[in-house]
């Protein structure tokens, strides 16, 4: 089953423009976030889903050592192909798997630990993902997840403006940025996780700065890396040009802007 994320990302984008752009400046905080509250600890057994270019993973391996074990699981191919060649030399050896996240084919009880970082918010059924990461996890097994929850960060928000205005057909780009924030609820992400199973269910809100060199960087990151669907480019400038004009209030020796994700933590 093909993920709306996967499906656009087949269409719009490629690994390498992710990987370049938006994991250093986006996910890899982020990463450090998820991996610190965990705390993997040396020989266990990690799970990733939904790892994309493998950026959690890669910090849990270093976590967990030689003895440890760490899987990266995404359904994006080309993603996973750039996590191979960027498994580090150290730490724990990783297996990369090309899965649905409703049905990974991994063995039950069989994970300590579990990741997904903003991925859950984009899965066609969230409760049956979920259920699929109870049961891979040993029991006592811990999990973090994270979802985006900030729709009017000034750093993203402007976009949405940008698409009505300038696009010939904004609605599938509007509905892209309404997915990224779609499990904005905490009480709902805390249902969810609870009813697959799960725990000593936590869920909090955390605020992160994401910081670019300029506006221009960003907004290119962006509308390079993003899923979105194909942009003509007389239309991508002209989006490009009217949010790096918007995002002027957040400029200071480089870029600056808030967002915020909800972050849940839960046992199986």
């Amino acid at each position: 089953m093909t993920t709306r994320i996967e499906a656009a990302w087949e269409k719009s984008t490629t690994a390498e423009n992710y990987e370049r752009y938006l994991v250093p400046v986006l996910f890899e905080p982020w990463a450090r976030t998820l991996v610190d509250l965990v705390g993997p600890r040396p020989g266990e057994r990690v799970l990733d889903l939904a790892c994309g270019t493998g950026v959690v993973a890669r910090k849990a391996a270093a976590a967990v050592g030689p003895t440890g074990s760490v899987t990266g699981v995404d359904l994006n191919e080309d993603m996973l192909s750039l996590a191979r060649r960027h498994t580090p030399s150290g730490g724990a050896p990783v297996t990369w798997k090309q899965a649905d996240a409703l049905d990974t084919g991994l063995p039950g009880d069989a994970f300590d630990v579990g990741f997904c970082q903003q991925g859950l918010q984009f899965f066609p059924d969230r409760l049956l993902a979920l259920r699929e990461l109870h049961r891979v996890m040993a029991p006592g097994g811990r999990v973090a997840l994270s979802v985006w929850c900030d729709d009017r960060s000034p750093g993203f928000h402007p976009f949405e403006s940008a698409f009505e205005e300038t696009l010939t057909t904004p609605g599938p780009a509007v509905r892209f940025l309404h997915a990224i924030f779609d499990l904005a609820d905490p009480a709902e992400l805390h249902r969810l996780i609870t009813e697959a199973g799960f725990t000593n269910v936590r869920v909090t809100r955390v605020t992160r700065t994401v910081r670019c060199a300029s506006a221009h960087a960003w907004v290119e990151a962006f509308l390079d890396a993003a899923p979105l669907p194909p942009i003509p480019e007389p239309e991508r400038d002209t989006v490009a040009s009217k949010v790096t004009w918007r995002l002027t209030p957040c400029v200071a020796n480089g870029l600056a802007f808030p967002v915020a994700a909800n972050v849940a933590l839960a046992e199986s």
